[in-house]
């Protein structure tokens, strides 16, 4: 690279990790992550990449897995984050309204308004019984610096 070449296909940093499919996984996923994007001089994604990564993981952990984990995987560029939540339910994610007084409802609509882009890809995961291929969906986002 002469220096002048956009560093866009970097090789990035990447963290993988299973989580528990319990609530009270989401304080300490919270807290690994903010942990990673600091020691990755990261910092200025932390409040908006916590917030959606919090979203995603939240619903997840909520598919049953035949691992009994939900598996993410981070992704730190030069110019931009990307963060993967897997999960195992073919259902596309969608935006809904809930209204005033719904406990649930808004997370997608919080990482809709905050990361520069968002979505889903269906994919089929291996069992981890040798019982074949399970189909499931990664749901991601971006933020771009």
């Amino acid at each position: 690279m002469n220096g002048t070449e956009s560093r866009n296909n970097e090789t990035p940093e990447i963290k993988a990790w299973g989580w528990t499919q319990v609530p009270a996984v989401v304080p300490l996923s919270r807290r690994v992550f903010r942990k990673w994007l600091a020691k990755h001089n990261a910092n200025h994604y932390e409040e908006d990449a916590t917030l959606c990564f919090m979203e995603l993981l939240t619903n997840a952990i909520r598919i049953e897995s035949p691992t009994g984990l939900t598996e993410t995987r981070w992704m730190l560029y030069e110019d931009k984050l990307k963060v993967e939540v897997h999960d195992f339910s073919p259902t596309a994610p969608y935006l809904s309204y809930a209204d005033e007084d719904s406990e649930r409802g808004r997370g997608l609509i919080l990482v809709h308004l905050l990361a520069d882009k968002w979505g889903y890809d269906h994919t089929t995961f291996l069992h981890p019984h040798g019982k074949g291929y399970v189909p499931g969906k990664i749901v991601w986002f971006e933020l771009h610096k």
